[in-house]
C-alpha cells in the first residue's frame, strides 16, 4: 500500500467518525445552541485535565464554558458558579432539551460537575476517566 492510499484510508476513517459522532447530537434550530452542540461533539475524544479550558484538554466546566463561549455565549468558569449564575432554574428531566446544562454533584454537598444535554436521554461532558464523550443520563 502507497502513502496515498494510506492518507486517503485515513481520510474516509476521519469522515465516517465524524459523521456517526455527529449523529448523535439533535439540532434545534436555534442557530446559537446548535452551534454549541456542534463545537462539543466536534471535541469527542479531547483529554481530560485539571483546570483545562482549551482543545488541548479540558476539566467539566472549562469544556462546556469553552463551547458556549465559540457561540459569544458567555458563562462563569466553575460548574458551581454556573449553577448558581443567573438564577437558573431546575427543569424536569423530561422537559430537558438540547443545549440545556445538567449538573452533578458527585460526591459532596456541592455541585461539582456540569455537561451538556445533547438529546434522547443524553448528555456530553468532560470525563475525569474518558476525557470528552457522550454519556446517558439513566447511567448511575
Amino acid at each position: 500500500m502507497n502513502v496515498r492510499t494510506v492518507c486517503a484510508l485515513l481520510a474516509a476513517t476521519v469522515v465516517l467518525a465524524a459523521c456517526a459522532s455527529s449523529s448523535k447530537i439533535e439540532t434545534t434550530g436555534d442557530p446559537r445552541i446548535d452551534d454549541v452542540l456542534h463545537t462539543a461533539g466536534s471535541l469527542l475524544g479531547t483529554s481530560y485535565c485539571a483546570s483545562g479550558t482549551t482543545p488541548d484538554c479540558f476539566d467539566c466546566s472549562g469544556f462546556v464554558s469553552y463551547c458556549f463561549s465559540h457561540s459569544s455565549l458567555l458563562l462563569p468558569r466553575s460548574s458551581r458558579e454556573m449553577y448558581a449564575w443567573q438564577g437558573g432554574k431546575d427543569v424536569a428531566r423530561s422537559m430537558l432539551q438540547p443545549g440545556d446544562l445538567v449538573f452533578f454533584n458527585t460526591g459532596g454537598e456541592r455541585v461539582s460537575h456540569v455537561g451538556i444535554v445533547v438529546g434522547n436521554e443524553r448528555f456530553i461532558h468532560a470525563s475525569t476517566s474518558s476525557g470528552v464523550i457522550i454519556t446517558s443520563l439513566n447511567d448511575p
